[in-house]
């Protein structure tokens, strides 16, 4: 059993003897055999000893250096070539610490400057620049439904310096028109940071108090209401859509420019209706202009807990959210995306942070790359299927 004293003296880092290529052919097998053994085992012994704390003494490269090596050697003329050796240097490769970030990192943002969606990038932009402790630069790239931005990082390397400031729109444009790229195959999840709960919204001269009172309503009437929309293919037009697709006849949708502008629709008295955040609606809704009937989401909204879900109403299907997160291209290292991650989630800890959030109308979110990714693959299919039954639009 010389080729276990061999192997156990290489364990210990005092292995002096001859190269394994120097050995006779039947020693160079049952060595191979051993390694084959180890390399099955080693990993429970790394984990039982905490792996951080697991160390050998054979030199700077690391046991996967030794046993890649070993293994080539041990193969030569008349015995195969492992199979193993792949997986070796894959694993060393894996494992490799990588060193992030090296340079600025560019946080591409979809939405023209100003506006909350680029405030909201802009200050996560400032507080991971802290926390990286290397610049992050905001690059609007407005244009095209959010398609123009996300092409420009779907296509960068994946090294974790090029990243996506985006929001659920991004899961109903490829139902509206062809996209460059697949949501799901050609970006990586990192973290939500904020979700923006859609009220419905009445005109509070209208006499209903409950979301069955206002569809019953509408239903017994289309022609007398309308709702509003302030940006085609957004969460809040799609769920207007929704809300009234099964209504015979259909209710007029009147497209305004922007969410404000729809609410000054209400006030005149234009439009009866819209799902809108609370930012927007706010301030009339406590003068007693607008009333609040129902929220988006399966759980009520910090923002206005007094207002049941519509689900709670008995609507359903109006579960899914309207978020903004932070995205990476495909193939980005899980290392680098737990780390950007990690630091997310400390910063939508700060309390400067969400009650900045809050005071825009969001909801703070800390959020997994993994729960992030389990969300995309359930909403995409949520709003493909609204989208379906979405009807046409009316220009005011």
């Amino acid at each position: 059993m010389s080729e276990v004293r061999i192997f156990l003296r290489l364990w210990r880092g005092k292995a002096t003897l001859l190269h394994p290529a120097a050995m006779p052919v039947r020693s160079r097998f049952a060595l191979h055999v051993w390694l084959r053994l180890f390399m099955a085992i080693a990993p429970v012994f790394c984990t039982l000893r905490q792996r951080a704390s697991c160390r050998l003494a054979i030199g700077p490269r690391g046991l996967a250096f030794c046993i890649a090596s070993l293994l080539s050697a041990a193969s030569g003329p008349g015995l195969a070539r492992p199979a193993v050796l792949q997986a070796v240097a894959a694993q060393a490769a894996f494992n490799r610490p990588i060193s992030f970030p090296v340079r600025p990192i560019r946080l591409v943002v979809p939405f023209p400057a100003g506006g909350v969606p680029d405030a909201v990038a802009r200050l996560l932009a400032e507080r991971l620049a802290v926390r990286l402790g290397v610049p992050v630069d905001v690059d609007n790239r407005p244009g095209a439904g959010g398609t123009t931005a996300g092409d420009v990082v779907a296509k960068a390397n994946s090294d974790g310096h090029t990243l996506l400031f985006h929001q659920a729109n991004m899961l109903i444009q490829p139902g509206l028109e062809p996209v460059p790229y697949d949501v799901v195959r050609d970006f990586t999840p990192v973290a939500r940071v904020a979700t923006m709960p859609l009220f419905l919204v009445i005109d509070a001269r209208l006499p209903m108090r409950t979301p069955q009172q206002w569809l019953t309503a509408v239903k017994s009437s289309p022609a007398s209401y309308s709702y509003g929309s302030g940006q085609a293919g957004s969460p809040a037009h799609l769920y207007a859509e929704y809300a009234v697709h099964d209504v015979p006849n259909g209710v007029p949708l009147v497209t305004a420019k922007g969410e404000g502008a729809v609410v000054q629709e209400m006030l005149a008295g234009r439009v009866s209706a819209c799902f809108c955040s609370f930012a927007a609606v706010q301030a009339h809704v406590r003068s007693g202009n607008l009333r609040l009937l129902g929220v988006t989401g399966v759980a009520r909204s910090q923002l206005a807990p007094t207002v049941p879900t519509l689900q709670e109403s008995g609507l359903d299907g109006y579960g899914a959210t309207a978020w903004f997160g932070v995205i990476a291209p495909a193939r980005t290292p899980h290392a680098i995306v737990a780390r950007l991650a990690s630091e997310l989630d400390s910063v939508m800890g700060e309390r400067e942070v969400r009650d900045r959030l809050l005071a825009a109308g969001l909801t703070p979110l800390r959020d997994s790359p993994e729960a992030f990714a389990t969300a995309i693959r359930a909403e995409s299919i949520q709003w493909q299927v609204i989208l379906r039954q979405a009807s046409g639009q009316t220009e005011p």
